[in-house]
């Protein structure tokens, strides 16, 4: 995914509009693998203030991902704000040396970027909607899907002794 920066690089305040559309690869974070869906659409408006170039916008995709409750695949949409600072080495003060997107070239891959802030916005733990069951816990039935005739009776794990236990008269 890159950008060419060229336009902003001469003139301080000069600012362009980038619309950026790429697939990215599957990958995986520790034992999750992930795809997606759908393109990497980025939008982003970046301005030459003659210290730093300010870029702001957005990313929008979907991955394919499995619920946490109910282990069903569905589509998660990512629609996330995007701002970064990018600084030409000549001008780059020691804390944007740090943060900021070097510009060594007009050309600009932004690819890591925009992989990084993906897999940041990333929740713990998947759910397909707010009202899935999950699984039985007994059976493993999908409660999505079906009404299982498993007992639904909790007991505390400090107090499955006493169950066993009998008064003696």
């Amino acid at each position: 995914m890159k950008v060419n920066v060229a336009q902003v690089r001469r003139t301080s305040g000069e600012s362009i509009h980038f619309d950026v559309v790429e697939n990215f690869s599957p990958f995986e974070l520790g034992t999750e693998s992930f795809s997606f869906s759908a393109p990497v659409h980025v939008q982003l408006q970046v301005i030459n203030t003659n210290k730093a170039v300010l870029v702001s916008g957005t990313i929008e995709t979907e991955l394919k991902v499995i619920c946490g409750r109910c282990l069903e695949p569905f589509d998660y949409p990512l629609n996330l704000p995007y701002q970064d600072e990018w600084a030409f080495p000549a001008q780059a003060t020691e804390e944007l040396l740090e943060s900021a997107l070097l510009l060594e070239k007009d050309e600009v891959d932004i690819s890591q970027r925009i992989f990084e802030q993906l897999v940041l916005a990333l929740p713990m733990k998947f759910v397909c909607s707010e009202e899935c069951q999950g699984l039985c816990l007994t059976c493993g039935a999908n409660l999505n899907q079906t009404k299982c005739s498993c007992k639904e009776e909790v007991i505390d794990p400090r107090f499955a002794a006493l169950a066993k236990w009998q008064a003696n008269d």
